[in-house]
């Protein structure tokens, strides 16, 4: 086989060095965001003094509001990154984090204001993590290296599932549900965010070389939050097709459920600190084995809809069985066939061969991963909502709340599974 020639093994060399350092900065803003998968539902149902349904009503409506917010600050944030930069981007949520932090651990029992940095915190870590990883990453990266890139980010997501819970499960320990003790948490977090800001400044290019930035105009498009609706006017029928089924495969994503799964393990199978720190621990290994091994495989050997349609499949599955009663067996079984799909990871082929789609239309990088994540910020600001509100409702007429899951497989999953049944091959070629 003749030799590769040195500047290209070069370039390769570089792009998996970048890729990788993307992956790290991802880990960290994956830390901040999950070290609170116990802590913060537990913190709000002591400030509530322990009103589930209220609870979760707060805890859905802040992500709710933080979806809607997130449509200003992707658009904004994702245009501004095309003409300056990624960099700037990438350390906007730890440096947030760093003063969301402290402002909890100064005021532990300010409901309001902890309700507001929840808010920020979700706002400003999705964009440092998912608009700018995503634009990063398609900087240097192009077709089947994308969606590997994107699965290498989903297995950092994984590793950050492992290391959380062990520091938040040792802070919970001691004393797990008064507010003075849970705002260590928050001071946890803001320690994480400090080392992301010192490993971006000095470990992470830029990935945007300045010749290809766009000239900065301060217009109504920079902030408009329905700039992504140029998708659906100025983009072709095939990449609308993709990007509807990629933002309502977002319904299942972590973040969009894991108030309702707190709650459900926490009231129903009524698990110990201990045994959903060990849950998520393993949990966290699952991800990142299956990541390593199972999600690369099938990006490499299925077509974008195989994979798709495989992993829609076995989303279905999952989440429509594993609420049916409130059983810690049935509970943890559905996790199996969920693993390749999972918190998203459904949507892995089809947004590479919307982002090259995209760039073949002449979108920018960041723009368009800004409109992309403004999509997945409707979902997520509707998901939850819709989520806390059904789980709330059957625990009021004492109906069964697992029942949201079957839900959330139906919008996540199904639905686009539907669509896709109507997408051609041809539509998949960019």
């Amino acid at each position: 086989m003749a030799e590769q020639p040195k500047s290209e093994k070069d370039a390769a060399r570089r792009r998996q060095k970048v890729v990788r350092r993307i992956c790290i900065s991802s880990f960290f803003s994956v830390c901040q965001h999950f070290i609170f998968a116990q802590s913060e539902p537990r913190l709000f149902l002591s400030l509530c003094n322990k009103d589930a349904a209220m609870a979760t009503r707060i805890l859905g409506n802040t992500s709710g509001i933080a979806g809607l917010l997130s449509l200003i600050v992707n658009q904004a944030g994702g245009k501004l990154s095309d003409s300056i930069g990624r960099k700037p981007g990438f350390l906007a949520g730890p440096l947030c984090n760093i003063i969301l932090g402290f402002l909890v651990v100064l005021n532990p029992l300010n409901r309001p204001l902890i309700a507001v940095c929840r808010v920020l915190r979700l706002i400003l870590t999705t964009f440092s993590n998912t608009v700018m990883c995503t634009a990063a990453v398609a900087d240097v990266c192009s077709s089947s290296e994308l969606a590997l890139a994107m699965s290498r980010m989903q297995t950092a997501a994984g590793l950050a599932m492992l290391l959380t819970p062990f520091i938040e499960g040792r802070i919970l320990h001691w004393s797990p549900w008064s507010p003075h003790g849970i705002k260590y948490v928050y001071a946890a977090k803001a320690a994480i965010a400090t080392l992301h800001t010192a490993f971006v400044v000095t470990q992470l290019e830029e990935t945007l070389d300045v010749c290809k930035r766009a000239s900065a105009k301060i217009t109504f498009d920079m902030v408009n939050p329905f700039g992504f609706l140029r998708i659906f006017t100025q983009g072709s029928q095939a990449l609308r097709k993709l990007v509807t089924i990629t933002t309502l495969q977002m319904f299942l994503e972590g973040k969009n459920l894991s108030d309702v799964v707190q709650a459900w393990i926490r009231d129903h199978l009524k698990w110990s600190v201990t045994q959903v720190r060990n849950f998520i621990v393993g949990y966290g290994m699952l991800c990142t084995a299956t990541g390593l091994s199972a999600t690369p495989w099938m990006l490499r050997n299925l077509s974008p809809r195989g994979f798709t349609t495989t992993t829609n499949l076995l989303n279905l599955l999952a989440f429509s069985v594993r609420g049916l009663a409130p059983s810690s067996l049935l509970f943890l079984s559905m996790m199996v066939p969920m693993l390749p799909g999972v918190n998203g990871a459904s949507a892995t082929a089809l947004k590479a061969v919307s982002q090259d789609i995209a760039t073949n239309q002449g979108f920018n990088n960041g723009e368009f991963s800004a409109w992309v994540n403004n999509l997945r910020a409707f979902a997520g600001s509707i998901s939850p909502v819709l989520y806390g509100q059904v789980y709330a409702a059957a625990e009021h007429r004492r109906k069964n709340p697992g029942l949201t899951f079957l839900l959330a497989g139906t919008l996540g999953a199904l639905l686009p599974q539907v669509i896709l049944n109507y997408v051609s091959d041809g539509d998949m070629i960019a």
